[in-house]
């Protein structure tokens, strides 16, 4: 769909020059973005991106968080811009139950990092980010949703030898799988208990 001279594309969508961008949503979408330009940064294709992502998940509008997450696959973006919108896609997936792409996309964060962690380091003022949504949201499908400990223990072993975690917050955070596991099992037990009597 073509624009006439722009008349139809918000001014803040022009202005971060993403005319082609919002043509490919639904008007459905133009209606729920609306809600987010007053406050989206427009300084850039990411800023926009990201600024509209974190405005939808404060609202709890997850399902446009992965809209707008998705079509930044059609945008002309840094790595580093490319990490940042992953680790919101991230938790919009987990949002929306959304559990094989959420871990799909896990997967794509951890290598990003692999591949630009001085530069993810440096953004994050020189220290490892407290805050890794692809390595705390792999924990939360692999532990909390698909209760599948091993696994969960795998990726904190690996988070370890990439150095990710320390030895100590390893032992902490598998401590902390091995007590789910247990009150999962209590809860199974007194279900079954509870139904029989």
């Amino acid at each position: 769909m073509l624009f006439k001279n722009n008349k139809d594309v918000p001014p803040e969508v022009a202005a971060a020059g993403l005319g082609n961008w919002y043509s490919k949503l639904d008007d459905r979408d133009r209606v729920r973005l609306g809600r987010y330009l007053g406050s989206a940064d427009t300084s850039s294709a990411a800023a926009f991106t990201i600024s509209v992502m974190d405005a939808a998940a404060a609202d709890e509008n997850h399902g446009f968080a992965v809209t707008v997450g998705e079509l930044s696959d059609t945008l002309r973006l840094s790595d580093l811009q490319r990490y940042d919108v992953n680790e919101r896609l991230i938790v919009a997936y987990f949002n929306t139950q959304r559990y094989d792409e959420c871990l799909s996309a896990c997967e794509k964060g951890l290598q990003m990092f692999s591949k630009h962690r001085k530069e993810i380091v440096r953004q994050a003022g020189g220290e490892m980010p407290a805050e890794m949504m692809c390595r705390n949201y792999k924990v939360n499908v692999l532990v909390g949703v698909m209760y599948d400990y091993d696994e969960g223990d795998r990726a904190l072993e690996e988070f370890h030898g990439m150095g990710l975690i320390d030895e100590r917050e390893l032992e902490y955070r598998k401590n902390g799988n091995r007590i789910f596991r247990l009150q999962k099992t209590f809860d199974g037990i007194y279900a079954v208990r509870y139904k029989d009597e």
